[in-house]
């Protein structure tokens, strides 16, 4: 609040703001851009004059109460019809080259001049009836009330409930405007008792539709000056002319920004998800659990430990692990069980991603009651099917490939195992030869007492301690692999859910996301609206 009045330039700016997060969310921004664009005008258009609106139905003296306060016919009264069919204004004539950029914007042809100090400030402006029966007096009035600064609502004994001004146009403005009166004319037709009674009734009445004290003027117009002093008292005594307008502009942008956060449910109790976290939680979990069934972990990672052996087999083996590895991968065994980026690049064999989406749906789903209507279509497209396992497909895509082009591990114990292998394939060859010439041949060769199988001849002896070399340095090459690769498993393993998480994370609840961002800017403009 400034020292001259609210912060309409701080109310409006918050409006500004509010509209581009309102856009964002689809909303109906039309009424709030014109209060904004009216707004930046009238803040433009700074004369020492603040103007005041007549605003009331047939015959209820609008007209009698203008010429009352003026001492002379501004505008033509009639009792029985419409007589205004055009804004009529009242101003004073030292200020009159001041306010005609403003008559102008109200579109007002017509001004009378007077030259009293007493309400030099004011600007009156009569418009035509509300419920008059010629169509297009009721679009002036609705069309100028935007930019008034302050309305005087008249009414009479007979006309105060109207429903045409009731419903139509006190519901609609009175909360939405700063400065008002409701002015209750003809009191002099009702006695004293009765005149407390209506008055009493219309006090009701406001504080029905305005939600907050609202001044009503009792006022006899046909009496002249003498019936009207109390309202022009209030005229004269209601504020410093740039105070009122700011007031007027800041109520009117304050509106504008509650109306927009009411739209998009963030108005009463802040920005709070209309998803809640933890329900949101429990479907990006759920959704995680389903990716991951498709991805297949447990897959991965016998891929990852076959991988590695096949890898160990190639390094660590002699000549007969390297023919054997040939076949292996010639016959395309490789492919079908030690291929970890083949596996990973081939989820999609495995299974849909239909199951990971439908527990989102169905989230998205059971919030669709608690969202405000006008945010409801987005909030329904956010979970249909086909853009939502689009979205999580293309997410599991970018981390499988980044995934599958990881390369498999390798050890430096492989090659010295390998060249082990070798030396004890040429013992095995020479072995068996030398086996082969002891059983033809009988040469006399030497024997050696083993513990159980008693004396055997040195070539069979060292045939059988080079198969034994050869099964151990099998072996030990195996165990390391495995181990080796069962490491990696888990390590790729993990890493995959990790991204899965985050890829679900990103993707599930994205345009939610947005959409809540949204509103979380439209809920700090809001607060900036009201705080100014």
């Amino acid at each position: 609040m400034s020292p001259d009045g609210p912060d309409a330039l701080g109310v409006l700016t918050a409006l500004r703001d509010g509209i581009g997060a309102a856009r964002t969310l689809g909303l109906d921004v039309g009424r709030a851009e014109a209060i904004a664009a009216e707004g930046a005008d009238r803040l433009g258009l700074t004369p020492d004059a603040y103007v005041v609106a007549l605003v009331g139905g047939t015959g209820v003296g609008k007209s009698t109460l203008l010429n009352a306060l003026a001492g002379s016919q501004v505008s033509a009264a009639g009792a029985r019809r419409p007589t205004t069919g055009a804004p009529v204004a009242w101003a004073a004539a030292d200020v009159i080259d001041e306010v005609k950029p403003l008559l102008a914007r109200l579109g007002i042809e017509r001004a009378q001049l007077h030259a009293q100090a007493e309400l030099r400030s004011v600007v009156i402006v009569d418009l035509p009836d509300v419920d008059s029966l010629e169509a297009g007096h009721r679009s002036i009035v609705a069309d100028t009330l935007p930019k008034i600064d302050v309305v005087a609502w008249v009414v009479d004994p007979e006309k105060y409930a109207d429903a045409v001004l009731h419903d139509d146009f006190l519901r609609e403005w009175m909360g939405r405007l700063d400065r008002q009166v409701v002015v209750l004319n003809k009191a002099d037709r009702l006695d004293a008792d009765a005149q407390r009674r209506v008055a009493a009734d219309v006090r009701r009445m406001v504080r029905e539709v305005g939600k907050r004290e609202i001044p009503v003027i009792e006022t006899a117009a046909a009496d002249g000056a003498d019936g009207v002093a109390t309202l022009r008292r209030w005229l004269a005594d209601a504020a410093a002319a740039k105070v009122v307008v700011a007031g007027r502009l800041a109520a009117s942008g304050r509106a504008a920004v509650t109306e927009l956060a009411n739209a998009a449910g963030v108005a009463g109790n802040g920005a709070s998800p209309l998803i809640p976290q933890v329900d949101q939680r429990a479907a990006i979990d759920g959704a995680i659990e389903e990716v991951l069934r498709v991805v297949d972990l447990r897959g991965t990672e016998r891929q990852a430990v076959a991988g590695t052996r096949a890898a160990a087999r190639r390094r660590g083996t002699g000549p007969i692990g390297l023919l054997t590895s040939a076949v292996y991968r010639l016959s395309g065994r490789a492919r079908a069980s030690a291929d970890v980026g083949g596996f990973l690049r081939s989820w999609r064999n495995r299974g849909g991603l239909v199951r990971a989406t439908e527990v989102i749906r169905q989230a998205i789903g059971d919030a669709l009651p608690g969202v405000p209507p006008a945010l409801r279509p987005r909030y329904a497209a956010s979970g249909e099917g086909a853009d939502l396992e689009g979205r999580l497909g293309t997410a599991v895509d970018r981390l499988v490939l980044r995934h599958s082009e990881v390369e498999v591990p390798r050890s430096r114990l492989w090659p010295l195992i390998g060249l082990l292998q070798t030396m004890n394939t040429l013992l095995l060859v020479f072995s068996v030869a030398w086996v082969i010439l002891w059983v033809i041949a009988r040469p006399e060769v030497a024997s050696y007492t083993v513990p159980v199988l008693g004396p055997i001849p040195a070539p069979m002896l060292l045939l059988f301690v080079a198969l034994a070399a050869g099964y151990v340095l099998a072996r030990l090459l195996g165990l390391h692999a495995g181990w080796l690769g069962w490491r990696w498993a888990r390590r790729l393993s993990g890493a995959v859910r990790a991204d899965v998480r985050r890829a679900v994370e990103a993707a599930a609840f994205a345009p939610i996301e947005r959409i809540e961002a949204s509103r979380t800017e439209l809920a700090a403009a809001l607060a900036r609206a009201h705080r100014d």
